[in-house]
């Protein structure tokens, strides 16, 4: 009896140990359901920053001249980016709820950390705050 009860403890102890250090199947799920909600983000930021650059060349820019009802589809754009602006606070907050569930389970690395979840945030925050991004190599619209 007594081994029996040190066999189920020692089997138990194990798993324990290694549920603790490793990650769960469940990770590559959690990871795949972050990564798809990152894609949207990204998505809709370079499509935010597209309207707000077309936004302002048609206000100010060559293009008022050239192009038919300028100012009208100046509108357009900005009504197109403030709608993805709009929308944004709340796909970053289901990133972030998304990030809390993979933390919580080990499910990322902070290598994973840096790669996935900071861009993400700082793109999402980019347009939240409509602050532009630093550099050229941060954003696929030309400025």
């Amino acid at each position: 009896m007594k081994t029996l009860i040190l066999v189920v403890t020692a089997s138990l102890a194990t798993a324990s140990a290694a549920a603790n250090t490793a990650p769960t199947n469940d990770c590559t799920q959690i990871l795949e359901t972050l990564k798809a909600s990152a894609s949207p983000i990204t998505q809709n930021a370079n499509s935010y920053w597209q309207h707000r650059a077309n936004f302002v060349s048609l206000n100010y820019g060559q293009a008022r001249q050239a192009v038919p009802n300028a100012l009208t589809v100046a509108g357009q754009e900005k009504s197109h980016g403030n709608a993805l602006r709009a929308a944004m606070s709340n796909s970053l907050a289901i990133f972030n709820d998304q990030v809390t569930v993979a933390l919580s389970q080990n499910c990322l690395s902070p290598t994973q950390l840096s790669a996935i979840v900071e861009p993400i945030i700082k793109h999402a925050k980019r347009v939240k705050f409509d602050k532009f991004p630093e550099d050229e190599g941060e954003s696929s619209v030309n400025h």
